[in-house]
């Protein structure tokens, strides 16, 4: 065998799933991979952390001081929390600095909240009922790719591959 056929039948038999999340294979757009399937919030600190610099930056002593538990241990959660891509260092200006040789640290991903998730709420009931107009209006053509794949014949369901489809449409 040929790593040129190797590699196809490989590509062509991996798992595909419909969210990230369902995958042990990190990706870098999704962080909450991360985050569900490694435990990484596991003891409740690293959240306590995410809480205290969604807000605005903070530095490792300024956490420590606000949570109330000591620099090297906040420390050791900030550098997870940069290795697992959950949080980044920000520049900050000068006047807003207290020490020019601190490090600001801020969420990767933004933190929304109750109330801008009330406000989001009509867009995106708009935007569902889009999607599945969308989806209604190409039934057909979606049944007839359906057909041409494998799974058929392998006694998966049309209706077992919706999330699929639409988890996998959304991110193109």
């Amino acid at each position: 065998m040929t790593d040129e056929a190797s590699s196809r039948v490989d590509q062509d038999h991996r798992l595909r799933f419909a969210c990230a999340c369902a995958s042990a294979v990190p990706i870098a757009a999704d962080p909450w991979v991360a985050v569900v399937n490694q435990r990484k919030l596991n003891n409740g600190t690293k959240e306590l952390i995410l809480n205290a610099i969604y807000r605005e930056p903070r530095t490792i002593t300024q956490l420590a001081e606000l949570l109330g538990i000591s620099a090297p241990a906040v420390h050791r959660h900030v550098v997870d929390l940069l290795a697992d891509g959950l949080i980044h260092e920000v520049d900050l200006v000068a006047p807003q600095r207290s020490r020019g040789s601190e490090r600001y640290y801020r969420p990767n991903f933004p933190v929304v909240l109750a109330s801008d998730q009330a406000t989001l709420q009509p867009a995106l009931e708009d935007l569902a009922a889009d999607i599945t107009a969308a989806f209604h209006r190409r039934q057909e053509a979606l049944a007839d790719a359906f057909a041409r794949t494998s799974l058929p014949a392998r006694g998966e369901p049309a209706e077992m591959l919706l999330h699929y489809l639409y988890a996998t449409a959304t991110r193109l």
